[in-house]
């Protein structure tokens, strides 16, 4: 257990030093009583939330060497792409040696899980340290970009413009090392699917699904890679 400490402490650590790099950037906020670097805020007041959940996400944190840390408080922000870590009630950003998040959104129903993992070179935007949606690996990979960015907005009868966090969302296919980005509809999954198409097909009808959304193209996939 002490061991377990040590290294989440050191894997604390480094994001520590790489939050205050990035100090021209936001302003830090500081624990009055012992003098921590905490979580940053941002400079200017933006509508909504960079989190993929505003709330905390019970976790198990997987490092880059494969070591495990299990029941984990933290919040994924997709705008910076970091993972906030909640101890003691005082938010720290974990560095860059996590390489894989895995949480139940529903508590309890542990066949349901989400995963976010870095290590796909995806476009010349999407690099190995993005942390993206796996919904489906194996001979195909299915994966989602899911992050926030910044708009201008105004409202009526105030000519003040204001910022606001927008959701944005791509699904991208891959194979060989290779990655497209994709539509969900059932003719891309079929051609994307190809000479197993008819097998799949059969599958979904059997499952009730569409191809048409995300759970279809999951499971699709998935099964897919099974046979």
């Amino acid at each position: 257990m002490q061991y377990h400490k040590i290294i989440f402490t050191s894997l604390l650590l480094v994001s520590m030093q790489w939050v205050n790099a990035q100090s021209t950037v936001d302003h830090p906020l500081i624990d009055k009583n012992s003098g921590n670097l905490l979580y940053y805020y941002q400079k200017e007041e933006i509508q909504g939330h960079p989190f993929f959940k505003d709330k905390w996400i019970d976790a198990n944190i997987t490092d880059q060497n494969g070591y495990v840390f299990k029941n984990i408080l933290i919040k994924i922000d997709t705008y910076r792409n970091t993972v906030v870590f909640n101890r003691n009630d005082s938010s720290y950003e974990l560095g860059p040696m996590v390489a894989q998040i895995c949480f139940f959104p529903n508590a309890g129903d542990t066949t349901q899980k989400m995963i976010f993992k870095k290590g796909y070179d995806v476009t010349a935007f999407i690099k190995a340290d993005k942390y993206l949606q796996v919904l489906a690996e194996g001979k195909i990979l299915l994966l989602k970009d899911y992050h926030k960015e910044l708009e201008d907005y105004t409202e009526y009868g105030n000519a003040t413009k204001m910022k606001r966090y927008r959701d944005v969302e791509q699904y991208y296919i891959g194979k060989d090392g290779q990655f497209t980005g994709i539509g969900l509809s059932k003719k891309n999954l079929e051609n994307a699917l190809q000479t197993r198409w008819p097998q799949v097909d059969a599958y979904l009808k059997q499952k009730e699904l569409s191809g048409k959304d995300e759970k279809s193209w999951a499971a699709a996939i998935a099964y897919y890679n099974s046979l």
